[in-house]
């Protein structure tokens, strides 16, 4: 498989966990930034997961990119440089600028390799040769051929300005958690975080000092890891790629792998600020003074946390760590205020209730599968709040 690389990992993953090349060869340009380095670290991660190529299979090779003739000439070279010919080879054209992706198409045709593009919703359109032209198919690639790969091998590949400054701590079920049957599995997470901690196998530090949020997490990676991710990582630290930047600038709650894309999850179970405020002065002795009301209404405007901001915060760290195949989900204790939902809604980002946790994230991960006694109780549950 000839691959142009480009700084979107998953094309390439999910393309080797499609088709199984015996030999890889990742295509770059020159552009440090926007093709060597990304085609570097597939290189890295493909040779860490033999299962998609064979040991030793992957290659980098240099091609121009400004130079439509020069792109062939140089595919030309690889071709006779040992590639198999005929209907040995195959053309994966996703990555790259468009002028490599049209010269390197143009040149698939006249030679009459196969050569396929891959749609950011993991549609595949595939051009096979077929008389004196292509045949033309497409299909939906099924992500969860993936499902099995590493978390944080996933995230190494795609990260490009920033590097892993803590690798957190990595959740698996335990034998017992992975046999509890799903009504005992719910009645579990109903109960709180402190009932699935044993159905937990934990691996790795976090901070040391327990957290307010600690809880919503572990709840919610067991959650995710009974609906089928092989793996949870928890509470990731990332730092800009640079010895001059050593401090974390982004923690992440939980990572996680399914259906093709990394999955985001940021966990809030606490109050907002502004009612803390409002339980501390109904907790006051009244009247109030003046200057006691002035510094109170000046420390709810201080603890105000626009709703919207966060998930914009959310948005670029995702960008960053899962590409544009990223998934992010919003886990909260109290509702989100109404002016964000459409926000998220038009972004993509699935907000969820902790009250709804398991039944969410069933809906999330196999979307379109039979619904259950349990999630027509949590329904009811909704319906009635």
């Amino acid at each position: 498989m000839l691959s142009l690389a480009s700084r979107q990992a998953w094309p390439h993953i999910l393309a080797a966990a499609r088709f199984a090349p015996s030999r890889l060869v990742l295509l770059h340009s020159e552009d440090e930034n926007e093709s060597r380095k990304p085609a570097e670290r597939l290189k890295v991660f493909f040779d860490g997961a033999p299962s998609l190529v064979g040991s030793g299979g992957v290659e980098l090779a240099e091609i121009p990119d400004n130079d439509f003739q020069a792109i062939q000439n140089r595919l030309d070279e690889l071709a006779a440089g040992g590639a198999p010919a005929g209907a040995g080879r195959l053309l994966n054209f996703t990555g790259g600028n468009k002028l490599m992706a049209t010269a390197a198409f143009r040149w698939a045709e006249r030679n009459r390799v196969a050569a396929f593009y891959l749609e950011r919703g993991a549609r595949l359109t595939l051009f096979e040769p077929s008389g004196e032209g292509f045949a033309t198919r497409t299909e939906d690639l099924d992500g969860g051929i993936a499902n099995a790969l590493d978390v944080l091998a996933l995230l190494q590949c795609q990260l490009s300005a920033s590097e892993v400054e803590r690798p957190g701590q990595r959740l698996t079920l335990t034998r017992r958690g992975k046999d509890l049957d799903e009504a005992g599995f719910r009645a579990r997470v109903d109960r709180g975080a402190g009932a699935v901690r044993d159905l937990l196998h934990v691996e790795g530090s976090a901070d040391r000092e327990a957290a307010e949020g600690d809880a919503l997490e572990f709840l919610t990676a067991a959650v995710a890891l009974k609906h089928g991710a092989a793996e949870v990582r928890r509470s990731l630290r990332l730092k800009v790629d640079s010895p001059l930047s050593p401090n974390p600038h982004q923690e992440i709650d939980l990572l996680f792998n399914w259906g093709g894309r990394l999955w985001l999850v940021d966990c809030k179970d606490r109050v907002s600020g502004s009612l803390l405020v409002r339980n501390l002065r109904a907790a006051l002795p009244a009247p109030l003074s003046p200057q006691v009301d002035r510094h109170l209404k000046r420390l709810a405007d201080e603890m105000k946390i626009n709703p919207v901001k966060a998930l914009k915060e959310d948005l670029i760290a995702n960008l960053e760590v899962g590409g544009l195949r990223g998934k992010i989900v919003c886990v909260r204790k109290v509702p989100l205020a109404q002016e964000a939902h459409p926000y998220a809604k038009l972004n993509g980002i699935d907000v969820v209730q902790k009250a709804d946790l398991f039944a969410s994230f069933r809906r999330m991960m196999h979307p379109g599968g039979p619904a259950t006694r349990g999630d027509l109780e949590d329904l009811r549950r909704r319906f009635a709040r």
